[in-house]
């Protein structure tokens, strides 16, 4: 496996990692909410076809946002290669300090705290699901801006275009859109699991902080001919 390959293998598992975060996945059901709450049935219940219309859109609207900050970031490469080696580690630092926060060893304030921009409108159609999703991505909140940070700049080091950023945004999509396929049980889900949650944070954690490390003592090439 190259390390192109490994580096955006990494980057999609960041985006599910990003998914389960603490301060993340508690919205799953409030965003989940709005994009359904206005196409219930006449039993009440979503219909589950516009439903992941409109999934699909608020994801498109987010991928939309970080392609683009891929883009720029990829264009900046050249002016960012004298700092390549700094960018790295700072990559690789960002990384560890959120893989520590997944696992529950490094808990700052900060991470816990919101910042976002929020954007909920009264009637969820395509338009409106699409500009959540860009209201979504332009206001993440701290738990997932180190995370997103990092991938940025291996990005500007790397010039790698966009597939780190569209393969970060695949694998934060990727569950929003099978909430939205399973809508009728994803509530009942979420409350059933909620203990294994927190495992399944550490592991991803644990993942994190390897991958950091790695980044931050440039071994990626190493890692991908062991995994090749």
């Amino acid at each position: 496996m190259e390390q192109e390959s490994l580096t955006i293998l990494f980057a999609f598992v960041a985006g599910i990692a990003a998914f389960f975060s603490p301060c993340q996945l508690p919205l799953l059901l409030l965003y989940l909410g709005v994009l359904s709450g206005s196409v219930a049935g006449e039993d009440g219940l979503p219909q589950r076809n516009r439903v992941v219309f409109n999934s699909v859109n608020f994801v498109a609207g987010f991928s939309l946002v970080f392609v683009v900050l891929g883009l720029l970031a990829s264009w900046f490469a050249a002016f960012f290669a004298v700092w390549g080696l700094t960018l790295q580690r700072l990559a690789g630092t960002m990384i560890v300090l959120f893989g520590l926060y997944l696992a529950g060893i490094f808990r700052p304030a900060l991470f816990s705290k919101e910042r976002r921009v929020r954007y909920v409108p009264k009637v969820a159609g395509p338009g409106t699901s699409l500009l959540m999703g860009v209201a979504f991505a332009a206001g993440w909140t701290p738990c997932i801006g180190p995370v997103l940070g990092s991938i940025l700049l291996l990005t500007a080091v790397t010039g790698g275009g966009v597939s780190l950023l569209a393969a970060f945004a695949l694998g934060l999509g990727l569950p929003y859109l099978l909430a939205a396929l399973l809508v009728e049980r994803t509530g009942r889900w979420v409350s059933r699991f909620a203990v294994w949650l927190p495992h399944l944070q550490r592991i991803f954690g644990l993942f994190m902080v390897v991958v950091g490390v790695a980044i931050f003592f440039g071994l990626l090439t190493r890692l991908a001919a062991l995994a090749y």
